[in-house]
């Protein structure tokens, strides 16, 4: 099953969170997603694969617009979430 990049992006959120504060934590998280778009760019790249970099390229620009102006309702959102995951365990 293939991960969604906003999964991911709550899956590094998840692994910063236990080291850091939520600010930080989302600002991590923000910049290895970054890196990590730039990587799968180029292994997709590399495979000639243009359709899956045009569906990684809008799903990178969906979170840098929901992360636009004040990003605290989708900080807020990946803490509830955290919180509900933990508590489910």
């Amino acid at each position: 099953m293939n991960e969604t990049l906003m999964d991911t992006f709550k899956r590094y959120y998840e692994d910063y969170r236990s080291a850091s504060n939520v600010d930080q934590s989302f600002k991590d998280a923000y910049q290895a997603i970054s890196y990590h778009v730039i990587d799968v760019t180029e292994q997709l790249a590399h495979k000639g694969n243009l359709t899956d970099i045009q569906q990684l390229i809008r799903e990178f620009r969906e979170i840098g617009l929901a992360t636009g102006p004040s990003n605290d309702a989708m900080k807020d959102r990946f803490e509830q979430e955290l919180v509900e995951k933990v508590l489910d365990r």
